[in-house]
Protein backbone atom coordinates (compact mmCIF):
# COMPACT_ATOMS: atom_id res chain seq x y z
CA UNK A 1 0.00 0.00 0.00
CA UNK A 2 3.18 2.42 0.81
CA UNK A 3 4.28 1.20 -2.28
CA UNK A 4 1.56 2.51 -4.55
CA UNK A 5 0.58 5.73 -2.14
CA UNK A 6 4.35 6.85 -3.56
CA UNK A 7 3.93 5.66 -6.36
CA UNK A 8 0.75 7.72 -6.77
CA UNK A 9 2.41 10.96 -5.97
CA UNK A 10 5.68 10.62 -8.55
CA UNK A 11 3.15 10.25 -11.18
CA UNK A 12 0.84 12.68 -10.22
CA UNK A 13 4.32 15.23 -9.38
CA UNK A 14 5.50 14.80 -13.25
CA UNK A 15 1.73 14.74 -14.72
CA UNK A 16 0.10 17.90 -13.09
CA UNK A 17 2.19 20.20 -14.57
CA UNK A 18 2.26 18.75 -17.79
CA UNK A 19 -2.17 19.19 -17.60
CA UNK A 20 -1.75 22.57 -16.67
CA UNK A 21 0.45 23.17 -19.66
CA UNK A 22 -2.67 22.06 -21.84
CA UNK A 23 -4.92 23.93 -20.24
CA UNK A 24 -3.27 27.12 -20.44
CA UNK A 25 -2.26 26.89 -24.25
CA UNK A 26 -6.08 26.01 -25.12
CA UNK A 27 -8.18 28.39 -25.39
CA UNK A 28 -11.41 26.70 -23.97
CA UNK A 29 -9.44 25.94 -20.68
CA UNK A 30 -7.15 28.92 -20.74
CA UNK A 31 -8.36 30.62 -17.71
CA UNK A 32 -8.29 27.85 -15.50
CA UNK A 33 -5.28 26.52 -16.23
CA UNK A 34 -4.11 30.15 -15.06
CA UNK A 35 -6.33 29.97 -11.83
CA UNK A 36 -4.46 26.29 -11.37
CA UNK A 37 -0.90 26.86 -12.35
CA UNK A 38 0.06 28.30 -9.01
CA UNK A 39 -1.33 24.71 -7.33
CA UNK A 40 1.40 23.28 -9.80
CA UNK A 41 4.01 22.59 -7.57
CA UNK A 42 1.51 21.33 -4.81
CA UNK A 43 1.95 17.18 -5.42
CA UNK A 44 5.70 17.95 -5.66
CA UNK A 45 5.51 19.75 -2.62
CA UNK A 46 3.53 16.56 -0.86
CA UNK A 47 5.94 14.20 -2.21
CA UNK A 48 9.05 16.38 -0.41
CA UNK A 49 7.61 17.59 3.29
CA UNK A 50 4.95 14.25 4.00
CA UNK A 51 6.79 10.92 2.00
CA UNK A 52 10.33 11.79 1.92
CA UNK A 53 13.22 9.33 -0.05
CA UNK A 54 11.19 6.53 -1.37
CA UNK A 55 12.31 3.43 -3.14
CA UNK A 56 13.23 3.31 -7.06
CA UNK A 57 10.46 2.58 -9.59
CA UNK A 58 11.35 0.86 -12.19
CA UNK A 59 9.42 1.13 -15.57
CA UNK A 60 10.91 -1.20 -18.30
CA UNK A 61 8.47 -0.19 -21.23
CA UNK A 62 8.98 3.84 -21.23
CA UNK A 63 11.97 4.81 -22.83
CA UNK A 64 15.21 2.81 -22.52
CA UNK A 65 14.00 2.06 -19.31
CA UNK A 66 12.84 4.80 -16.81
CA UNK A 67 14.14 4.82 -13.39
CA UNK A 68 12.10 7.05 -11.00
CA UNK A 69 13.04 7.65 -7.00
CA UNK A 70 13.82 10.18 -4.51
CA UNK A 71 17.16 9.53 -2.88
CA UNK A 72 18.39 11.52 -0.07
CA UNK A 73 20.16 14.07 -1.82
CA UNK A 74 17.24 14.12 -4.31
CA UNK A 75 14.98 15.10 -1.16
CA UNK A 76 16.66 17.87 -0.08
CA UNK A 77 16.76 19.33 -3.75
CA UNK A 78 13.14 18.45 -4.22
CA UNK A 79 12.19 19.78 -1.28
CA UNK A 80 14.41 23.46 -2.33
CA UNK A 81 12.43 23.19 -5.69
CA UNK A 82 9.02 22.37 -4.91
CA UNK A 83 8.77 24.97 -2.27
CA UNK A 84 10.32 27.70 -4.46
CA UNK A 85 8.34 27.22 -7.57
CA UNK A 86 4.94 26.96 -5.30
CA UNK A 87 5.33 30.46 -4.04
CA UNK A 88 6.34 31.82 -6.97
CA UNK A 89 3.71 30.54 -9.10
CA UNK A 90 1.47 31.92 -6.11
CA UNK A 91 3.58 35.18 -6.44
CA UNK A 92 3.57 35.22 -10.35
CA UNK A 93 -0.23 35.40 -10.01
CA UNK A 94 -0.26 38.51 -8.38
CA UNK A 95 2.78 39.99 -10.45
CA UNK A 96 1.69 39.57 -13.80
CA UNK A 97 -1.21 41.43 -15.93
CA UNK A 98 -3.94 38.59 -16.44
CA UNK A 99 -3.09 39.00 -20.46
CA UNK A 100 0.22 37.62 -19.99
CA UNK A 101 -0.39 35.15 -17.32
CA UNK A 102 -1.59 31.68 -19.67
CA UNK A 103 1.82 32.57 -21.78
CA UNK A 104 4.33 33.12 -18.93
CA UNK A 105 2.57 30.01 -17.08
CA UNK A 106 2.87 27.97 -20.30
CA UNK A 107 6.85 28.08 -19.85
CA UNK A 108 6.76 28.18 -16.25
CA UNK A 109 4.83 24.98 -15.79
CA UNK A 110 7.45 22.89 -18.89
CA UNK A 111 10.36 24.41 -16.73
CA UNK A 112 8.81 23.23 -13.35
CA UNK A 113 8.14 19.81 -14.85
CA UNK A 114 11.93 19.52 -16.29
CA UNK A 115 13.31 20.95 -12.84
CA UNK A 116 11.40 18.44 -11.30
CA UNK A 117 11.92 15.41 -13.33
CA UNK A 118 15.70 15.66 -13.16
CA UNK A 119 15.51 15.19 -9.63
CA UNK A 120 13.35 12.17 -9.72
CA UNK A 121 15.65 10.74 -12.69
CA UNK A 122 17.74 8.00 -11.21
CA UNK A 123 18.96 7.53 -14.78
CA UNK A 124 20.68 9.12 -17.26
CA UNK A 125 18.27 9.06 -20.44
CA UNK A 126 15.12 10.32 -18.51
CA UNK A 127 17.79 13.10 -16.37
CA UNK A 128 18.86 13.91 -20.09
CA UNK A 129 15.74 14.46 -21.02
CA UNK A 130 13.94 16.63 -18.02
CA UNK A 131 17.20 18.50 -18.23
CA UNK A 132 16.93 19.52 -21.45
CA UNK A 133 13.06 20.24 -20.92
CA UNK A 134 13.93 22.52 -18.31
CA UNK A 135 16.65 24.56 -19.93
CA UNK A 136 14.61 25.36 -23.86
CA UNK A 137 11.56 26.19 -21.51
CA UNK A 138 13.37 28.51 -19.78
CA UNK A 139 14.73 30.25 -22.86
CA UNK A 140 10.62 31.54 -22.96
CA UNK A 141 10.43 32.95 -19.02
CA UNK A 142 13.90 35.15 -20.21
CA UNK A 143 12.71 36.82 -23.36
CA UNK A 144 9.12 36.86 -21.89
CA UNK A 145 8.84 40.91 -21.84
CA UNK A 146 9.54 40.77 -25.23
CA UNK A 147 12.22 44.18 -25.42
CA UNK A 148 15.49 44.53 -27.01
CA UNK A 149 17.14 43.45 -23.50
CA UNK A 150 15.49 40.38 -22.98
CA UNK A 151 16.09 39.16 -26.63
CA UNK A 152 19.61 39.59 -26.34
CA UNK A 153 19.74 37.67 -23.36
CA UNK A 154 17.82 34.75 -25.06
CA UNK A 155 20.28 34.80 -27.75
CA UNK A 156 23.29 33.86 -25.67
CA UNK A 157 21.29 32.11 -23.27
CA UNK A 158 19.91 29.39 -26.12
CA UNK A 159 23.32 29.30 -27.70
CA UNK A 160 25.48 28.32 -24.26
CA UNK A 161 22.36 25.96 -23.83
CA UNK A 162 22.60 24.22 -27.11
CA UNK A 163 26.98 24.01 -25.86
CA UNK A 164 25.84 22.78 -22.44
CA UNK A 165 23.10 19.99 -23.89
CA UNK A 166 25.76 18.69 -26.59
CA UNK A 167 28.56 18.52 -23.84
CA UNK A 168 26.33 16.91 -21.45
CA UNK A 169 24.89 14.22 -24.13
CA UNK A 170 28.30 12.93 -24.64
CA UNK A 171 29.33 12.80 -21.30
CA UNK A 172 26.49 10.74 -20.25
CA UNK A 173 26.60 8.88 -23.39
CA UNK A 174 30.23 8.11 -22.83
CA UNK A 175 29.15 6.95 -19.08
CA UNK A 176 26.84 5.00 -20.21
CA UNK A 177 28.61 3.09 -22.71
CA UNK A 178 31.63 2.95 -20.00
CA UNK A 179 29.20 1.44 -17.43
CA UNK A 180 27.14 -0.50 -19.62
CA UNK A 181 23.96 0.69 -17.68
CA UNK A 182 21.87 3.88 -17.64
CA UNK A 183 21.60 4.19 -13.51
CA UNK A 184 23.76 6.70 -11.73
CA UNK A 185 23.98 3.80 -8.63
CA UNK A 186 25.77 1.47 -10.87
CA UNK A 187 27.55 3.74 -13.29
CA UNK A 188 29.67 5.58 -10.65
CA UNK A 189 31.36 2.55 -9.61
CA UNK A 190 32.60 1.57 -13.29
CA UNK A 191 33.34 5.40 -14.09
CA UNK A 192 35.70 5.89 -11.37
CA UNK A 193 37.88 3.15 -12.50
CA UNK A 194 37.61 3.87 -16.22
CA UNK A 195 40.80 5.38 -17.87
CA UNK A 196 37.76 7.18 -19.56
CA UNK A 197 37.49 9.19 -16.64
CA UNK A 198 38.91 12.73 -17.57
CA UNK A 199 36.93 12.79 -20.41
CA UNK A 200 33.61 12.02 -18.75
CA UNK A 201 34.42 14.64 -16.23
CA UNK A 202 35.49 17.40 -18.42
CA UNK A 203 32.90 17.67 -20.37
CA UNK A 204 29.70 17.48 -17.25
CA UNK A 205 32.10 20.32 -16.39
CA UNK A 206 30.89 22.11 -19.33
CA UNK A 207 27.70 20.59 -19.66
CA UNK A 208 26.51 21.24 -15.72
CA UNK A 209 29.06 24.05 -15.39
CA UNK A 210 26.90 26.34 -17.67
CA UNK A 211 23.85 25.98 -15.41
CA UNK A 212 25.82 25.88 -11.95
CA UNK A 213 27.81 29.49 -12.93
CA UNK A 214 31.13 28.04 -13.16
CA UNK A 215 33.49 31.47 -14.06
CA UNK A 216 33.46 31.90 -17.90
CA UNK A 217 30.73 30.06 -18.59
CA UNK A 218 28.26 32.30 -16.24
CA UNK A 219 27.50 35.18 -18.72
CA UNK A 220 23.80 34.15 -19.51
CA UNK A 221 23.41 34.83 -15.79
CA UNK A 222 23.46 38.51 -15.41
CA UNK A 223 21.90 38.88 -18.91
CA UNK A 224 18.89 36.92 -18.20
CA UNK A 225 18.12 37.55 -14.48
CA UNK A 226 17.06 41.39 -14.84
CA UNK A 227 14.99 40.43 -18.07
CA UNK A 228 12.81 38.25 -16.54
CA UNK A 229 10.13 38.50 -14.74
CA UNK A 230 10.91 38.43 -10.78
CA UNK A 231 8.99 34.78 -10.07
CA UNK A 232 11.41 33.31 -13.04
CA UNK A 233 14.16 35.07 -11.58
CA UNK A 234 13.48 33.28 -8.54
CA UNK A 235 13.16 30.07 -9.70
CA UNK A 236 16.09 30.79 -11.73
CA UNK A 237 18.75 31.81 -9.32
CA UNK A 238 17.07 29.47 -6.19
CA UNK A 239 16.51 26.47 -8.04
CA UNK A 240 17.21 25.59 -11.51
CA UNK A 241 20.86 26.98 -11.57
CA UNK A 242 21.35 23.77 -8.60
CA UNK A 243 20.54 21.44 -11.41
CA UNK A 244 24.09 21.92 -12.57
CA UNK A 245 25.08 20.80 -9.09
CA UNK A 246 22.94 18.11 -8.79
CA UNK A 247 24.20 16.80 -11.75
CA UNK A 248 28.00 16.48 -10.66
CA UNK A 249 26.77 15.26 -7.71
CA UNK A 250 24.73 12.11 -9.58
CA UNK A 251 27.15 11.83 -12.40
CA UNK A 252 30.69 12.28 -10.55
CA UNK A 253 32.02 9.36 -8.65
CA UNK A 254 32.51 11.23 -5.36
CA UNK A 255 33.54 9.23 -2.75
CA UNK A 256 34.55 6.39 -4.90
CA UNK A 257 38.03 7.80 -6.37
CA UNK A 258 40.59 9.97 -5.41
CA UNK A 259 40.72 12.88 -7.97
CA UNK A 260 43.57 15.35 -6.75
CA UNK A 261 44.40 17.12 -10.11
CA UNK A 262 40.26 17.43 -10.54
CA UNK A 263 39.93 18.79 -7.18
CA UNK A 264 42.12 21.30 -7.63
CA UNK A 265 40.74 22.31 -10.77
CA UNK A 266 36.93 22.58 -9.27
CA UNK A 267 38.44 24.49 -5.83
CA UNK A 268 40.22 26.87 -7.92
CA UNK A 269 37.33 27.44 -10.82
CA UNK A 270 34.87 28.16 -7.61
CA UNK A 271 36.56 30.29 -5.44
CA UNK A 272 37.99 32.39 -8.42
CA UNK A 273 34.44 32.67 -9.40
CA UNK A 274 33.26 33.06 -5.40
CA UNK A 275 35.58 36.54 -5.66
CA UNK A 276 35.44 37.65 -9.56
CA UNK A 277 31.68 37.56 -9.40
CA UNK A 278 31.51 40.08 -6.06
CA UNK A 279 34.13 42.29 -7.80
CA UNK A 280 31.92 42.91 -10.85
CA UNK A 281 28.94 42.98 -8.74
CA UNK A 282 29.90 45.88 -6.86
CA UNK A 283 30.33 47.83 -10.16
CA UNK A 284 26.28 47.19 -10.87
CA UNK A 285 23.51 49.40 -11.11
CA UNK A 286 20.56 47.35 -11.39
CA UNK A 287 20.06 45.02 -7.96
CA UNK A 288 18.62 42.11 -9.97
CA UNK A 289 22.04 42.10 -12.22
CA UNK A 290 24.10 42.45 -8.67
CA UNK A 291 21.83 39.22 -6.77
CA UNK A 292 23.00 37.21 -10.25
CA UNK A 293 26.06 37.98 -9.39
CA UNK A 294 25.47 36.76 -5.81
CA UNK A 295 24.58 33.48 -7.48
CA UNK A 296 27.60 33.47 -9.48
CA UNK A 297 29.64 33.76 -6.23
CA UNK A 298 27.46 31.55 -3.96
CA UNK A 299 27.79 28.90 -6.79
CA UNK A 300 31.50 29.67 -6.69
CA UNK A 301 31.70 28.23 -3.20
CA UNK A 302 29.46 25.26 -3.80
CA UNK A 303 31.72 24.42 -6.92
CA UNK A 304 34.77 24.48 -4.39
CA UNK A 305 33.20 21.94 -1.72
CA UNK A 306 32.64 19.83 -4.89
CA UNK A 307 36.59 19.65 -5.63
CA UNK A 308 36.91 19.02 -2.54
CA UNK A 309 35.13 15.83 -2.14
CA UNK A 310 37.00 15.00 -5.84
CA UNK A 311 40.30 15.98 -3.51
CA UNK A 312 39.38 13.98 0.16
CA UNK A 313 36.99 10.99 -1.25
CA UNK A 314 37.19 9.95 2.87
CA UNK A 315 35.20 13.03 4.04
CA UNK A 316 32.87 12.87 1.31
CA UNK A 317 29.24 12.10 3.67
CA UNK A 318 30.25 15.22 5.58
CA UNK A 319 31.11 17.25 2.52
CA UNK A 320 27.73 15.99 0.79
CA UNK A 321 25.17 17.21 4.22
CA UNK A 322 27.66 20.35 3.85
CA UNK A 323 26.53 20.83 0.44
CA UNK A 324 22.75 20.10 0.84
CA UNK A 325 22.56 23.00 3.66
CA UNK A 326 24.51 25.61 2.07
CA UNK A 327 22.48 24.53 -1.26
CA UNK A 328 18.60 24.99 0.73
CA UNK A 329 20.17 28.09 2.70
CA UNK A 330 21.19 29.49 -0.37
CA UNK A 331 18.08 28.57 -2.63
CA UNK A 332 15.84 29.59 0.10
CA UNK A 333 17.63 32.95 0.50
CA UNK A 334 18.26 34.22 -3.06
CA UNK A 335 14.14 33.47 -3.99
CA UNK A 336 13.51 35.60 -1.34
CA UNK A 337 15.78 38.59 -2.27
CA UNK A 338 14.33 38.32 -5.86
CA UNK A 339 10.65 38.25 -4.54
CA UNK A 340 11.76 41.45 -2.27
CA UNK A 341 12.96 43.00 -5.50
CA UNK A 342 9.52 42.90 -7.02
CA UNK A 343 7.52 43.59 -3.70
CA UNK A 344 9.37 46.77 -3.74
CA UNK A 345 8.65 47.36 -7.25
CA UNK A 346 4.97 47.38 -6.61
CA UNK A 347 4.71 49.03 -2.93
CA UNK A 348 5.45 52.43 -1.93
CA UNK A 349 5.48 54.49 1.22
CA UNK A 350 4.85 52.55 4.72
CA UNK A 351 4.55 49.12 2.60
CA UNK A 352 8.25 49.89 0.77
CA UNK A 353 10.04 51.00 3.90
CA UNK A 354 8.56 47.76 5.13
CA UNK A 355 9.52 45.46 2.47
CA UNK A 356 13.03 47.06 2.59
CA UNK A 357 13.11 45.83 5.78
CA UNK A 358 12.29 42.27 5.43
CA UNK A 359 14.82 42.52 3.05
CA UNK A 360 17.68 42.28 5.50
CA UNK A 361 17.07 39.04 6.70
CA UNK A 362 18.26 37.03 3.77
CA UNK A 363 20.74 39.29 2.74
CA UNK A 364 21.91 39.22 6.37
CA UNK A 365 21.72 34.94 5.78
CA UNK A 366 23.67 35.20 2.87
CA UNK A 367 26.86 36.90 4.47
CA UNK A 368 26.50 34.66 7.05
CA UNK A 369 25.76 36.69 10.34
CA UNK A 370 25.52 34.94 13.26
CA UNK A 371 21.70 32.94 14.13
CA UNK A 372 21.13 32.73 10.77
CA UNK A 373 21.00 29.71 7.84
CA UNK A 374 24.39 31.22 6.29
CA UNK A 375 26.05 30.73 9.58
CA UNK A 376 25.40 27.13 9.86
CA UNK A 377 26.29 26.71 6.26
CA UNK A 378 29.53 28.18 6.06
CA UNK A 379 31.04 26.57 9.36
CA UNK A 380 30.14 23.28 8.40
CA UNK A 381 32.11 24.16 5.19
CA UNK A 382 34.91 25.47 7.23
CA UNK A 383 34.82 22.30 9.48
CA UNK A 384 35.22 19.89 6.31
CA UNK A 385 37.70 21.59 4.96
CA UNK A 386 40.04 20.44 7.75
CA UNK A 387 40.01 17.35 6.16
CA UNK A 388 41.84 18.82 2.83
CA UNK A 389 45.55 17.99 2.26
CA UNK A 390 47.94 21.20 4.25
CA UNK A 391 47.89 23.67 1.43
CA UNK A 392 44.13 23.99 0.62
CA UNK A 393 43.21 23.85 3.99
CA UNK A 394 44.86 26.84 4.47
CA UNK A 395 44.05 28.39 1.15
CA UNK A 396 40.09 27.63 2.46
CA UNK A 397 40.86 28.94 6.18
CA UNK A 398 42.06 32.22 4.62
CA UNK A 399 39.63 32.81 1.81
CA UNK A 400 36.08 31.42 2.98
CA UNK A 401 35.83 34.63 5.73
CA UNK A 402 37.47 36.97 3.05
CA UNK A 403 34.98 35.40 0.95
CA UNK A 404 32.16 36.51 3.63
CA UNK A 405 33.49 40.12 3.86
CA UNK A 406 32.82 40.29 -0.24
CA UNK A 407 29.39 38.98 -0.08
CA UNK A 408 28.59 40.74 2.67
CA UNK A 409 29.76 44.18 0.96
CA UNK A 410 28.01 42.93 -2.22
CA UNK A 411 24.73 42.61 -0.31
CA UNK A 412 25.24 45.72 1.47
CA UNK A 413 25.45 47.55 -2.07
CA UNK A 414 22.26 46.12 -2.62
CA UNK A 415 20.22 47.18 0.24
CA UNK A 416 21.75 50.72 -0.14
CA UNK A 417 20.37 50.76 -3.78
CA UNK A 418 16.93 49.88 -2.86
CA UNK A 419 17.13 52.02 0.04
CA UNK A 420 17.53 54.72 -2.76
CA UNK A 421 14.27 57.32 -3.57
CA UNK A 422 13.35 56.87 -7.48
CA UNK A 423 11.55 59.36 -8.96
CA UNK A 424 10.30 56.99 -12.05
CA UNK A 425 8.90 54.30 -9.18
CA UNK A 426 5.38 53.37 -10.35
CA UNK A 427 3.43 54.02 -7.35
CA UNK A 428 1.40 51.02 -6.74
CA UNK A 429 -0.76 49.95 -2.90
CA UNK A 430 -0.11 46.43 -2.50
CA UNK A 431 -3.59 45.94 -3.16
CA UNK A 432 -3.51 41.86 -3.57
CA UNK A 433 -1.98 39.43 -0.68
CA UNK A 434 -0.61 37.54 -3.86
CA UNK A 435 2.64 39.23 -3.98
CA UNK A 436 3.20 39.13 -0.46
CA UNK A 437 1.87 35.97 1.32
CA UNK A 438 5.01 33.78 -0.42
CA UNK A 439 7.10 36.54 0.35
CA UNK A 440 6.73 36.24 4.09
CA UNK A 441 6.18 32.01 3.91
CA UNK A 442 9.75 32.15 1.89
CA UNK A 443 11.16 34.73 4.66
CA UNK A 444 9.86 32.69 7.64
CA UNK A 445 11.82 29.73 6.16
CA UNK A 446 14.81 30.71 5.90
CA UNK A 447 14.24 32.31 9.33
CA UNK A 448 13.38 29.11 10.90
CA UNK A 449 16.37 27.32 8.45
CA UNK A 450 19.18 27.13 11.14
CA UNK A 451 16.88 25.05 13.62
CA UNK A 452 15.59 22.33 10.75
CA UNK A 453 17.42 19.01 11.39
CA UNK A 454 19.33 18.87 8.51
CA UNK A 455 21.39 22.23 10.11
CA UNK A 456 21.34 21.59 13.71
CA UNK A 457 22.73 18.29 14.01
CA UNK A 458 25.87 19.96 15.16
CA UNK A 459 26.80 21.88 17.79
CA UNK A 460 26.80 25.55 15.77
CA UNK A 461 26.07 28.02 18.55
CA UNK A 462 29.24 28.18 20.76
CA UNK A 463 30.91 31.93 21.14
CA UNK A 464 34.01 31.27 19.37
CA UNK A 465 31.77 30.36 15.89
CA UNK A 466 29.15 33.55 16.70
CA UNK A 467 31.96 35.84 16.75
CA UNK A 468 33.78 34.11 13.85
CA UNK A 469 30.29 34.69 11.33
CA UNK A 470 30.29 38.10 13.29
CA UNK A 471 33.63 40.11 12.49
CA UNK A 472 33.18 39.49 8.99
CA UNK A 473 29.40 41.27 8.46
CA UNK A 474 31.11 44.11 10.83
CA UNK A 475 33.71 44.63 9.12
CA UNK A 476 31.83 44.83 5.48
CA UNK A 477 29.50 47.20 7.50
CA UNK A 478 32.17 49.36 8.38
CA UNK A 479 33.60 49.50 4.97
CA UNK A 480 30.00 50.57 3.75
CA UNK A 481 29.11 52.84 6.35
CA UNK A 482 32.92 54.82 5.53
CA UNK A 483 31.45 54.05 1.74
CA UNK A 484 27.73 55.71 2.14
CA UNK A 485 29.12 58.90 4.13
CA UNK A 486 32.67 60.14 2.71
CA UNK A 487 31.36 62.52 0.79
CA UNK A 488 30.22 64.29 3.95
CA UNK A 489 32.96 64.55 6.16
CA UNK A 490 36.53 63.89 3.27
CA UNK A 491 38.19 66.65 1.62
CA UNK A 492 36.44 67.17 -1.64
CA UNK A 493 38.97 65.39 -3.98
CA UNK A 494 38.15 62.03 -2.42
CA UNK A 495 34.13 62.44 -3.06
CA UNK A 496 32.72 59.65 -5.14
CA UNK A 497 31.84 62.62 -7.95
CA UNK A 498 35.06 64.18 -7.85
CA UNK A 499 36.83 63.77 -11.53
CA UNK A 500 40.24 63.06 -9.77
CA UNK A 501 41.26 59.08 -9.92
CA UNK A 502 39.80 58.10 -6.88
CA UNK A 503 36.67 59.04 -7.83
CA UNK A 504 36.97 57.44 -11.08
CA UNK A 505 37.51 54.09 -9.97
CA UNK A 506 34.43 54.64 -7.41
CA UNK A 507 32.11 55.07 -10.60
CA UNK A 508 33.54 51.97 -12.44
CA UNK A 509 30.68 49.95 -14.38
CA UNK A 510 30.89 46.95 -16.47
CA UNK A 511 28.23 45.51 -18.33
CA UNK A 512 26.41 42.57 -17.37
CA UNK A 513 28.10 39.34 -18.71
CA UNK A 514 31.20 41.07 -17.74
CA UNK A 515 33.67 38.78 -20.05
CA UNK A 516 31.35 38.70 -23.08
CA UNK A 517 31.85 42.69 -24.74
CA UNK A 518 35.68 41.39 -25.32
CA UNK A 519 34.57 37.68 -26.65
CA UNK A 520 31.63 39.72 -28.65
CA UNK A 521 34.34 42.24 -29.60
CA UNK A 522 36.61 39.75 -30.88
CA UNK A 523 33.96 37.49 -32.68
CA UNK A 524 32.81 40.57 -34.80
CA UNK A 525 36.58 41.35 -35.90
CA UNK A 526 36.89 37.93 -36.77
CA UNK A 527 33.45 37.90 -38.99
CA UNK A 528 34.48 41.78 -40.10
CA UNK A 529 38.01 40.46 -41.33
CA UNK A 530 36.25 37.48 -42.66
CA UNK A 531 33.58 39.58 -45.13
CA UNK A 532 36.54 42.09 -46.08
CA UNK A 533 38.04 38.80 -47.35
CA UNK A 534 35.12 37.77 -49.25
CA UNK A 535 33.28 40.53 -50.05
CA UNK A 536 36.75 43.14 -51.12
CA UNK A 537 40.19 41.15 -51.74
CA UNK A 538 39.25 38.17 -52.95
CA UNK A 539 36.82 39.60 -55.85
CA UNK A 540 39.87 41.72 -56.50
CA UNK A 541 42.50 39.47 -56.27
CA UNK A 542 40.49 37.56 -58.75
CA UNK A 543 40.31 40.34 -61.46
CA UNK A 544 43.91 40.39 -61.02
CA UNK A 545 44.33 36.72 -61.38
CA UNK A 546 42.08 36.75 -64.65
CA UNK A 547 43.53 40.11 -65.97
CA UNK A 548 47.01 37.60 -66.02
CA UNK A 549 45.53 34.91 -67.31
CA UNK A 550 44.24 37.22 -70.06
CA UNK A 551 47.39 38.75 -70.60
CA UNK A 552 49.22 35.05 -71.05
CA UNK A 553 46.13 33.89 -73.39
CA UNK A 554 47.05 36.91 -76.13
CA UNK A 555 51.01 37.04 -75.66
CA UNK A 556 51.36 33.71 -75.97
CA UNK A 557 51.96 32.00 -79.98
CA UNK A 558 49.04 28.65 -78.92
CA UNK A 559 49.20 27.94 -82.37
CA UNK A 560 52.75 27.34 -83.11
CA UNK A 561 52.73 25.79 -79.55
CA UNK A 562 50.00 23.25 -79.88
CA UNK A 563 51.90 22.45 -83.62
CA UNK A 564 54.97 21.05 -82.17
CA UNK A 565 53.69 19.35 -79.39
CA UNK A 566 51.28 17.34 -82.02
CA UNK A 567 54.76 16.71 -83.62
CA UNK A 568 56.05 15.43 -80.62
CA UNK A 569 53.40 13.13 -79.64
CA UNK A 570 53.84 11.61 -83.57
CA UNK A 571 56.87 10.71 -82.17
CA UNK A 572 56.33 8.53 -79.58
CA UNK A 573 55.75 5.02 -81.23
CA UNK A 574 59.53 4.71 -81.61
CA UNK A 575 60.00 5.61 -77.75
CA UNK A 576 58.03 2.90 -77.17
CA UNK A 577 59.47 0.56 -79.04
CA UNK A 578 62.99 1.14 -77.24
CA UNK A 579 61.09 0.86 -73.85
CA UNK A 580 59.82 -2.27 -74.48
CA UNK A 581 62.85 -3.74 -75.90
CA UNK A 582 64.46 -2.35 -72.92
CA UNK A 583 62.10 -3.85 -70.38
CA UNK A 584 62.68 -7.47 -72.49
CA UNK A 585 66.52 -7.18 -71.36
CA UNK A 586 65.67 -6.00 -67.61
CA UNK A 587 63.29 -9.01 -67.55
CA UNK A 588 65.64 -11.73 -69.10
CA UNK A 589 68.22 -10.62 -66.92
CA UNK A 590 66.18 -11.03 -63.86
CA UNK A 591 65.40 -14.66 -64.86
CA UNK A 592 69.30 -15.40 -65.63
CA UNK A 593 69.77 -14.69 -61.77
Amino acid sequence: MMSFTILFWLVLTLTWPLMLVGMTTCTATRAWGCRLSPWAAVPAVILAVFIGPSETFYFSWLLLGTELGLDDTGHIFLLLTALLWWLAAVYAKGYLPLIEQARFFSFFNVAMLGNVGLILAQDMLSFYLFFTLMSFASYGLVVHERHAAASYAGKIYIILVIVGEVALFAALAWAAVIAETLSFEFARPVIAQSSLLDWVISLALIGFGIKAGVIILHVWLPLAHPVAPTPASAVLSGSMIKAGLLGWLKLLPLGEALMHSWGGLFITLGLIAAFYAVAVGLMQHDAKTLLAYSSISQMGVLTAAVGLGLMVPAAWPGILATILVYTLHHGLAKGSLFLGVGVLGKCSGHWRRLAWVGLWLPALALAGAPFTSGMVAKTLLKMQTLHAPDIWSAVFQTLLPCSAIATALLLGKFLFMLSQPVSTRKTEPLSVPTLMVPWVVLLMLVASLPWWPLASETDLWSGDILLDSLWPVMLAGLIMLVSVTRNQWLPRRFAINSPTFGGQIFSLRIPPGDILAPIEWIIHYILNGARRLCCDELPHRYQSLQSFLQRIRTTIEWQHLIERLEWQLCRWPTALMGFLVLGLILGWGKMSF
